[in-house]
């Protein structure tokens, strides 16, 4: 009996993983599609409070109707998450987790219908323009589902979307690993973060290569408004993926 219980421990470890890597995949992808095809930061909130505050002492306070509602979408996100956690699905993790998974492939989907705006002589993205700041703001509240609920694997803490954190977990685990008391344990959380952290590297090198190699070599507006967003089809797959993967995964 015991061993079957240690088995199920392990498999379920291996899921938790396995859904983090699908999420850390898409949110790389998400962050670079966002700034290079909407202009500015979807996820990473502490550039846009800089951007913000900066474009404050520059005297271009307009600035901020871009950078301001996706913060405030960013904690609309969090805040979100955390009522489904608590009200929705209080007594079934699972059960919660598959519900906001399914909410963050419907704003995908969302906006994958936002055509995005460029600036016509530049070619590149308006961070001014509505459609623009829209879609990063619905990229902002996956962020924030994100953060909240997808803040753990292996009861270890990590986020998909900021990899300063991840960097700083690499670091002492890999030092636990060396002088720790649980070195074989330690080692095994350093090389988790590290895959995480160079598998969103990867993803989001990725779709900047999509975008300077294919992108950058198409005419015509209408092509260029809408093609962009078919990038986010990949994302779209993983995060589907990891919405089948926690449906069946086992409490």
């Amino acid at each position: 009996m015991k061993i079957e219980e240690e088995k199920s421990i392990v498999k379920h470890s291996k899921v938790g993983f396995i859904i983090a890597l699908l999420l850390t995949c898409a949110a790389g992808f998400l962050e670079a599609y966002s700034l290079y095809y909407r202009g500015f930061w979807g996820m990473m909130m502490t550039g846009n409070l800089v951007y913000g505050v900066v474009s404050i002492v520059k005297g271009t306070p307009l600035e901020l109707l871009t950078y301001i509602p996706v913060v405030i979408l960013f904690a609309a996100g969090v805040f979100l998450a955390r009522l489904i956690e608590d009200k929705i699905a209080k007594e079934d993790e699972k059960k919660y987790h598959v519900i906001e998974l399914s909410v963050i492939v419907g704003l995908l989907l969302v906006v994958m219908a936002i055509p995005t705006i460029f600036d016509p002589e530049t070619k590149n993205p308006d961070k001014f323009a509505w459609p623009n700041i829209i879609s990063n703001g619905l990229i902002a509240i996956i962020g924030g589902f994100l953060t909240k609920s997808f803040a753990s694997f292996d009861e270890q803490p990590y986020t998909a979307t900021m990899m300063t954190a991840n960097m700083g977990r690499l670091a002492i685990s890999t030092y636990d690993a060396i002088f720790g008391e649980e070195k074989a344990k330690s080692r095994k959380a350093a090389l988790k973060y590290l895959v995480i952290i160079l598998l969103f590297a990867v993803s989001a090198a990725g779709c900047y290569c999509f975008y300077y190699f294919v992108y950058k070599s198409l005419e015509g507006d209408t092509l260029i408004s809408y093609f962009p967003n078919l990038t986010l089809v990949l994302p779209l797959i993983l995060i589907s993926s990891a919405l089948i993967v926690s449906a069946k995964k086992k409490q």
